[in-house]
């Protein structure tokens, strides 16, 4: 029923590359924090918005990724916030973080 009013949140946003990242100093060597710009994506329009975010290593399980917009991205922000960690996982996971 939305599709047919032409409701723009039906094609989610997806966070497609990062840009400009720069890791901060931490005094803690198992928290790891950057700042940098998202590329965001959805039927061909393309945004960027500059965020933040940080990988606390745990002692036992997967690392606990946090991030946030620094502007409003004007879309829905959990699917946007979602599709930022899974980028920065898999960046980590592959050594491609600086």
């Amino acid at each position: 029923m939305t599709a047919a009013l032409g409701f723009p949140y039906n094609d989610p946003m997806k966070v497609v590359g990062l840009k400009d990242m720069r890791k901060k100093d931490t005094p803690l060597h198992y928290i790891r924090e950057w700042s940098g710009v998202a590329v965001l994506e959805n039927a061909g329009k393309t945004a960027e918005r500059p965020f933040v975010c940080s990988i606390e290593r745990r002692p036992v399980g997967a690392p606990e990724i946090t991030a946030r917009f620094l502007e409003d991205p004007e879309w829905p922000l959990l699917p946007l916030l979602r599709s930022l960690k899974e980028l920065l996982a898999e960046l980590d996971k592959n050594g491609g973080l600086p």
